[in-house]
């Protein structure tokens, strides 16, 4: 499970958008020589997640290019897909390449923290990767640390459960642990309490203006063996007559039921 807020800023009380995307899928598709001979067999389609903090510019260009030539794989018949790990890896030097563009005029502000994370085919299981940049002298560079995925508990520790990058990671950190330390005090110890945790502390964060660069509403996605997915979030609303509806399903903030269908179709997404 991924969180995030919404708030992108130019500087700290410059907001530029309330909505920004800050969880994204990343396609990673294979393919191998068919009947033909040309590689149009298709041995391999998943999305991975990708989570960011930091230089919008630079974390959505590396994230542009990442998942488009991630999505144009080929290899020898046999050959096994990337591991999570290779890709992270991959991931890391297109932003590093951003990364030196960017920050020639803008300085660290064109720096970003990644995380890379999903289902590792080679492993099967699920893995998370942390992607910081890193100024040493002269040289830059971008490191990739695997960490461990750690169900959160109630009366656990965000530091135990958590990966948390951003302006705030100790202010978040410890309003998940008060979150945590709330639920055991009150006896809630279902895994779902604990689940929602970083969600809350997140939200109330967010309600409190307790870090101006945090703000917006709350995006949320999980990645599991079938993929990753955006999923929304279930927020009260003032009901509008003639509609008796007081609840909506909120994706970057904006109530996907409020939205015009597409053709013969509508917006349609798992909702927490």
């Amino acid at each position: 499970m991924a969180v995030a807020d919404t708030r992108i800023i130019r500087t700290p009380g410059n907001v530029l958008t309330e909505h920004g995307p800050k969880l994204l899928p990343i396609a990673v598709i294979c393919k191998q020589p068919g009947a033909s001979g040309f590689f149009d067999r298709e041995v391999y389609r998943a999305e991975i997640g990708f989570a960011y903090s930091g230089s919008t510019l630079s974390a959505l260009a590396a994230h542009a290019l990442s998942s488009t030539l991630l999505s144009k794989l080929v290899g020898a018949p046999n050959a096994p897909p990337p591991a999570l790990s290779e890709i992270a890896f991959f991931v890391a030097g297109a932003s590093a390449e951003y990364m030196r563009e960017v920050c020639q005029l803008a300085g660290s502000d064109g720096m970003f923290s990644s995380i890379v994370f999903g289902f590792c085919p080679q492993t099967l299981d699920l893995r998370a990767f942390r992607l910081n940049p890193i100024i040493d002298g002269a040289s830059f560079r971008v490191d990739v640390q695997e960490h461990a995925l750690n169900p959160i508990r109630i009366g656990g520790t965000a530091a135990h459960s958590a990966i948390i990058i951003g302006s705030s990671p100790a202010v978040l950190a410890a309003a998940i642990d008060h979150q945590l330390a709330d639920a055991k005090q009150r006896g809630e110890v279902h895994e779902i309490v604990a689940r929602d945790a970083p969600k809350r502390a997140l939200r109330k964060l967010i309600s409190e203006g307790a870090d101006e660069r945090v703000g917006g509403s709350i995006q949320q996605a999980w990645a599991t063996s079938a993929g990753f997915e955006i999923i929304s979030n279930m927020e009260p609303i003032t009901p509008r007559p003639p509609s008796p509806r007081n609840a909506g399903l909120f994706i970057l903030g904006f109530d996907t039921d409020d939205l015009q269908t597409i053709g013969h179709y509508r917006i349609s997404s798992v909702g927490l």
